[in-house]
């Protein structure tokens, strides 16, 4: 059976806190962070041209990996829902994670502005679990944490690792599966990893990603330039990764994309690089 998937990440849409309450904690670094670049990257009009873009392809289930947000403010996920909301029409063809942006600060869990605006497109719990044909399933996982002024790293919780697979056990064996996530599992060549800025956990996930061979792509974005990667197994078939960060950003020599498209056609993969003009 034939699905189309695009995948979106990191579109970081930035307001700026109306009073002293809401610049708490680490919002003061982003804020100059919004203030002296990423504002400048992120004009509102390329992330309507994203969305207008993505209206015109084909495309049976959107992705989006995570920090919608900036600074994790009400005005900022209001003004993300708005100018997504032309895509976000059925709930069954959309999944969207959190980001490290998205839980920025420390809120109680009754005031998860994440879940106010976004929930429907994740679901309840710490796992996401949406079939995109008979034969693929997405599996989205909330791996991100509030963290110090420094820090922007997260954590795939064992919790989240033992649910998985018993998911991926319950079903056939020719059942393939999508994993989402924000955060990557690999990095170009001669990447200075920063553990201050990755998965605290990324050795021991990506080794148990690789166990399961029905695992055949991973979804993320977290680091501002784009890729597709792949992983061999002992046995079966590679992983695929996919990094589609900054896809409504100012385009840069340091890119080749904005996005991908991935068409899934059987067990066979074509992901293709599309550029945001």
């Amino acid at each position: 059976m034939k699905s189309s998937i695009i995948h979106i990440s990191d579109l970081h849409f930035h307001t700026y806190p109306k009073n002293f309450h809401e610049l708490k904690s680490k919002r003061l670094i982003g804020m100059l962070n919004s203030i002296f670049r990423r504002a400048r990257q992120f004009p509102i009009d390329r992330s309507e041209k994203l969305v207008e873009k993505i209206r015109k392809m084909k495309c049976d289930h959107l992705v989006i990996s995570g920090d919608l947000t900036q600074l994790s403010l009400e005005s900022e996920f209001s003004l993300a829902r708005k100018t997504l909301d032309p895509l976000l029409k059925n709930n069954s063809r959309v999944t969207i994670i959190p980001g490290n942006h998205d839980r920025y600060v420390s809120q109680s869990l009754s005031n998860d502005l994440f879940k106010k605006y976004f929930g429907e497109f994740f679901g309840k719990e710490e796992i996401h679990l949406q079939e995109i044909n008979s034969d693929w399933i997405i599996i989205g996982w909330d791996s991100v944490h509030p963290n110090d002024w420094f820090t922007a790293s997260g954590t795939v919780r064992r919790s989240t690792l033992i649910e998985t697979e018993k998911i991926i056990r319950s079903f056939s064996k020719d059942k393939k599966f999508i994993i989402v996530n924000h955060y990557p599992l690999t990095f170009p060549a001669n990447w200075k990893l920063d553990h201050f800025h990755e998965l605290y956990n990324l050795i021991p996930v990506q080794k148990w990603v690789l166990r399961f061979s029905q695992i055949r792509l991973y979804l993320h974005g977290h680091i501002h330039k784009n890729w597709v990667h792949q992983l061999s197994r002992e046995s079966g078939e590679e992983l695929l990764l996919v990094n589609s960060a900054a896809s409504s950003a100012i385009p840069s020599s340091e890119k080749d994309s904005s996005f991908h498209q991935i068409e899934i056609d059987g067990e066979n993969l074509n992901i293709k690089q599309i550029i945001l003009n």
